[in-house]
């Protein structure tokens, strides 16, 4: 008895170790995701860790500060192997794979690698749309649903970024996961994003224009309903004068040029693509909008946020309604509905102390990211999971 006693005082004394698990650091939503995590977990005194599957060496070059291990493995579906070593190796406390891909890899590495570590899933996204419309062309995504119904119950709690994601995972793709569950929202760097927005912008829209100018900050993706945004901003144009950047990549730019061409707003809308530092033009923006079928929890909205940006976001699935609280920090559309997201961003255009009261609230609300908080809640889950 006063072994295990022994044992388990030990156990609480040592540092804890917790490793994150996840695709690159070559920017996005997953770098800045993972990379506040693991600095927030450090000022709390935990020996964390990222794994990687690949990076550069200007890419490390970027995180001095952060501990990153690499598995030299190109893709996700040849990392086994390459996780089971690390965790035989490293053997962390805590392994907290993301995104949803990772999740299976983690359950099978750590059951093949033997070893005590606890595996704490991570949900970032409405799968079930995820997989069934957006990698829909895509059989090795679309079919892993399958492959978490089996590997999830094994594993020994989840974080859901957002209520609907964990609602998705239980009620709609039926895992019966009987593991502890907490939603805790994405962590961001108020104080990093605040400082990059004062870089200076070049563009004219933002020099002395009386024109107001709507931002948005989007993969080019079936998810984002860009084109429904560019229906609506064509209603909004109609009523007064106004502009819109497009912040963003993907696969559908020539379908959505065409469409901009039909609308005949060429002249009032700017796709400049990826941007490194999108933070400056949120700043500068007279609205933020996210027009998304579905989101897991929208780093780039909370980030907006936290530049001051007043906000317009659709009530789709996941968390864009957590992240304004259904309406207190930002004007809360219908989703799919262009003609509701029009009046949702004529509300802030045409009302400036409106626009003024979501600018307030926004920060208020952004505060309540920070990576510390996040990290915090990271932790207190990490501890009761081990308690078990």
């Amino acid at each position: 008895m006063a072994t295990r006693v022994q044992n388990a005082v030990e156990s609480l004394m040592k540092k804890l170790k917790v490793s994150i698990l996840t695709h690159d650091i070559g920017g996005g939503t997953f770098t800045n995701l993972c990379v506040s995590l693991i600095r927030g977990l450090q000022e709390l005194g935990v020996d964390a860790n990222l794994v990687v599957l690949s990076a550069t060496r200007e890419e490390l070059a970027q995180f001095p500060d952060i501990p990153i291990t690499t598995l030299d493995v190109k893709r996700t579906a040849f990392s086994l192997g390459a996780t089971v070593r690390y965790l035989k190796q490293h053997q962390p406390d805590i392994l907290l794979p993301m995104p949803w891909y990772f999740n299976v890899v983690a359950v099978v590495a750590r059951y093949l690698a033997g070893v005590s570590t606890k595996v704490i899933l991570g949900e970032h996204n409405i799968i079930s749309l995820e997989a069934g419309i957006e990698h829909r062309d895509k059989p090795h995504l679309r079919f892993l649903p399958i492959l978490m119904r089996f590997t999830y119950p094994y594993g020994d709690g989840l974080v859901g970024v957002s209520k609907d994601t964990i609602t998705d995972l239980v009620e709609t793709l039926k895992i019966a996961a009987d593991i502890p569950m907490r939603v805790v929202l994405n962590p961001i760097n108020p104080e990093r994003v605040r400082q990059l927005a004062q870089a200076p912008i070049e563009h004219p829209w933002f020099h002395n224009s009386e024109i107001p100018v709507i931002v948005t900050a989007a993969r080019l993706a079936k998810q984002k309903q860009i084109d429904g945004l560019l229906q609506a901003f064509a209603t909004v144009v109609q009523a007064t004068p106004a502009r819109l950047l497009i912040l963003g990549e993907g696969p559908l730019r020539q379908e959505l040029e065409n469409l901009i061409q039909e609308l005949g707003i060429a002249d009032s809308v700017w796709m400049p693509g990826y941007d490194p530092n999108p933070y400056r033009y949120m700043a500068q923006s007279d609205v933020f909008v996210l027009a998304s079928a579905w989101e897991g929890c929208p780093i780039a909205l909370q980030e907006a946020m936290a530049c001051g940006a007043a906000v317009v976001v659709t009530d789709a699935p996941g968390g864009m309604k957590d992240i304004v609280e259904y309406g207190k920090h930002g004007v809360l559309v219908q989703t799919g509905n262009p003609e509701a997201l029009a009046r949702g961003l004529l509300q802030l255009l045409t009302d400036p102390a409106l626009k003024q009261h979501y600018r307030e609230q926004s920060q208020l609300r952004a505060s309540e990211f920070h990576y510390l908080n996040t990290a915090q809640q990271y932790l207190d889950f990490c501890k009761e999971v081990l308690a078990q």
